[in-house]
């Protein structure tokens, strides 16, 4: 035995001992060709990432090597990294300037950016070296496109075809070009050329494909992309065309059944896994999705297209900051994918970083213009931060080229009813109205454009024709019992919101809204048991909490109804409700630290309860606790319920103490707008950050409606010293 361990040790170290004399003797160009080669190795199997290792390998080994430059700068574009290929061509066009495929990837890419001047420079560079080569009429045909010149596309073209009458290549760019000039037939004729040359080439059907699917012809397109498929079963392009299809014609079951045959015939297809994860997650089935995407990231560590998935499940799943690290990395990797920027601005909404959401969301415009759904986003941050100029600018982008968007539609007119200019916006909501009759929004618009112009009975028609688009609608219910009420109307208010009860499902909203109908005409004991019948069905509606409590301040009876939940609480300690009932009362009574020990309990109990989190975090700003701890528990309520304008009034109130009042100005108008600029306490926190800002004018009309409302609100003697500050209008 020990002899063989002697003997097995000898070989290991003569093993070691050659390994270290080869590689002792090899050049460093034999290195390069090695690495070469392993990279085009990894190229032909479309192992982008693993090539560019290779490739940048190859140049440690010699780093003055020209082609292996302009192939590194292939693989980049490759991955869509155009900037780090463009670093490459640059770098070995400076090495050899006589690399003519080199200065032709160049050339593309001063097309892409539309520097003309720059691409015919290396054209003219080409033909100094090969006057006819085919990288230089190529590039001719491509210039000759961006200069909206197709027939010379074509003649370059033509002339590369004169002398390589057999490559089916040509025939494709031909078509592609007469698809541009909308000559369909020709267009066709050149795909089929293309066939007859090499009936395998599976770019030829892809195309001829998207061109049935332009004119219409699904059958034909299917058909086309069914033999590239069948000529190649397994190759992940045509995978994702087909793919792409069934997507398009709403064959949702085939998209899944296609993917998941292609893995059972290719299990470790990634491009597979990446698809079968995107469609999960479109789907919101995030257990499958997440099993795909560590499957990814398993196999390949980083990348991009793993992370972007990985970060989109952790939007879905609220996992906002996780979502902000991957999406961060992916646009950092990928500075050209538009998916990236959006995903990032989307979870930096969630995370109210609105400046750097605003950021993100044009970048993904400038990337991709014609891509709706970021400009939609950035339309709708100018419209929570009231820059109603800015979201028409966005708005009009989208309907000069989609004039029939309804979402576009109906946020231009919302921007217009902002600007006072009512019959406009009108205009543009009965206007959408008209494009989907079924969509209950617009006639929600329409109502309140009518209310605005105190043209009630038109108000309320519209309104009823919304809730019975959709009995579930609290918005259009409540400005009808707002307006019965306005009209002293106490009963057909209270009778028109039970009839709801019966028709909607929303009990919760309605039961609510009820209990506020009763409140208003002094029916406290019914409204209280309104506002509790809401709780009992949905714990977290944390205005009816508020709503309850105000009620029992108006009875001036605390103690009675503290007496009530402590009862509660002894039988059921895990009473989320009744804890939450009493740190609103101990609240009421002015004694905040009690408040906070029932708001900390119901935290104990369930850490996202998001209405403790907001109490406590306003309690600690307003009463001497820390700054840092209440911002970190209002971020929490915001991330929990970002449409709820109570905890939008809390950050945004906590940003103004901590001095970010650019931050806390968003905010802050957001809520107000949401409770119709009719909350005094909220309209005072408005005016103080827009006067912190240097916006005197609605510093001094927010403050001016609070001052005025008639009500008590912590701040009020506040607000009037510094309404007092600004100068009128007639003065300045």
């Amino acid at each position: 035995m020990k002899r063989l361990i002697l003997g097995v040790g000898l070989v290991v170290m003569l093993g070691f001992l050659s390994f270290y004399y080869f590689q002792i003797g090899v050049s460093p160009e034999v290195k390069r060709d090695r690495y070469v080669k392993r990279a085009r190795e990894y190229m032909s199997q479309s192992k982008v990432n693993e090539a560019i290792i290779e490739f940048k390998n190859a140049l440690k080994s010699d780093p003055r090597n020209a082609d292996a430059h302009h192939e590194l700068g292939v693989a980049l574009l490759r991955k869509g990294d155009y900037r780090a290929a463009y670093s490459e061509f640059v770098r070995a066009t400076d090495l050899d300037s006589k690399l003519v495929p080199a200065r032709y990837q160049l050339g593309n890419l001063y097309v892409l950016s539309r520097d003309l001047p720059r691409a015919k420079e290396q054209l003219n560079k080409i033909e100094e070296q090969k006057k006819d080569s085919q990288e230089a009429r190529y590039l001719a045909a491509q210039i000759a496109v961006a200069d909206n010149d197709p027939d010379k596309a074509l003649q370059e073209l033509q002339a590369v075809l004169d002398k390589e009458p057999g490559k089916a290549q040509i025939y494709i760019d031909m078509g592609q070009i007469q698809l541009i000039k909308k000559d369909f037939k020709a267009a066709e004729n050149s795909f089929r050329k293309a066939l007859e040359i090499d009936p395998k080439l599976n770019r030829a059907r892809v195309v001829l494909a998207q061109l049935y699917m332009a004119r219409g012809e699904r059958e034909k397109a299917e058909e086309e992309l069914l033999i590239a498929m069948k000529n190649a079963p397994e190759n992940e392009e045509l995978l994702y065309m087909l793919g792409s299809f069934y997507t398009a014609t709403s064959r949702a079951e085939e998209v899944e059944k296609l993917y998941t045959e292609f893995l059972k015939k290719k299990p470790d297809s990634i491009v597979a896994k990446k698809l079968l994860a995107d469609l999960y997650l479109t789907r919101n089935d995030l257990v499958r999705a997440n099993q795909f995407t560590d499957e990814i990231l398993k196999a390949q560590p980083g990348d991009t297209q793993g992370l972007f998935l990985r970060g989109r499940l952790s939007l879905a799943k609220n996992e906002t900051q996780k979502a902000i690290e991957d999406l961060s990395a992916v646009t950092r990797g990928s500075p050209q994918f538009a998916g990236g920027f959006f995903f990032l601005g989307q979870a930096q909404v969630r995370a109210n970083q609105i400046a750097d959401a605003k950021k993100n969301f044009a970048k993904a415009t400038e990337l991709n213009p014609n891509w709706v759904l970021p400009r939609l986003s950035l339309a709708q941050l100018h419209m929570a931060t009231g820059d109603s100029d800015l979201v028409l600018e966005e708005t009009d982008k989208i309907l000069s080229v989609q004039p029939k968007n309804q979402v576009a539609l109906l946020i231009s007119g919302t921007a217009l009813l902002q600007k006072g200019e009512m019959d406009k916006a009108l205009a543009l909501f009965k206007k959408t109205h008209e494009l989907n009759p079924q969509n209950p929004a617009p006639l929600v618009n329409i109502g309140a454009v009518y209310a605005l112009q105190k043209k009630f009975p038109e108000a309320i028609k519209e309104f009823e024709a919304a809730l019975k688009l959709d009995p579930n609608l609290i918005e259009p219910l409540t400005t009808i019992a707002q307006i019965y009420l306005a009209q002293g109307k106490l009963d057909l208010a209270r009778s028109r919101v039970e009839q709801q009860l019966t028709k909607g499902k929303n009990q919760a909203g309605v039961y609510q809204l009820l209990g506020q109908v009763n409140i208003a005409s002094k029916d406290y004991a019914k409204g209280i048991q309104n506002l509790e019948q809401a709780l009992e069905i949905d714990p977290n509606l944390v205005s009816a909490y508020f709503l309850i409590g105000n009620a029992y301040a108006a009875q001036q009876r605390f103690d009675a109804a503290l007496d009530l939940y402590e009862k509660v609480v002894k039988k059921n300690p895990k009473a989320i409700q009744a804890h939450m009932m009493m740190g609103i009362l101990y609240d009421m009574k002015n004694q905040p630290k009690k408040a906070n020990e029932y708001y900390q309990k119901i935290l104990d109990l369930n850490k996202d309860f998001y209405p403790a989190a907001n109490n406590l975090a306003w309690n600690y700003a307003e009463h001497g606790g820390s700054l840092d701890i209440a911002l970190g528990l209002a971020q929490k309520a915001r991330e929990a319920n970002p449409n709820d304008p109570s905890v939008g009034d809390t950050l945004g109130w906590i940003y103004y103490k901590k001095g970010a009042y650019g931050t806390a100005l968003g905010l802050l108008r957001e809520s107000s707008e949401k409770m119709k600029n009719s909350n005094p306490a909220v309209l005072y926190h408005l005016g103080m950050a827009a006067y912190k800002m240097g916006d005197e004018s609605l510093a001094r009309d927010s403050l001016n409606k609070a001052v005025s409302s008639g009500q008590q609100f912590p701040g009020v003697e506040e607000a009037k010293k510094t309404l007092a500050e600004i100068k009128s209008p007639s003065s300045q």
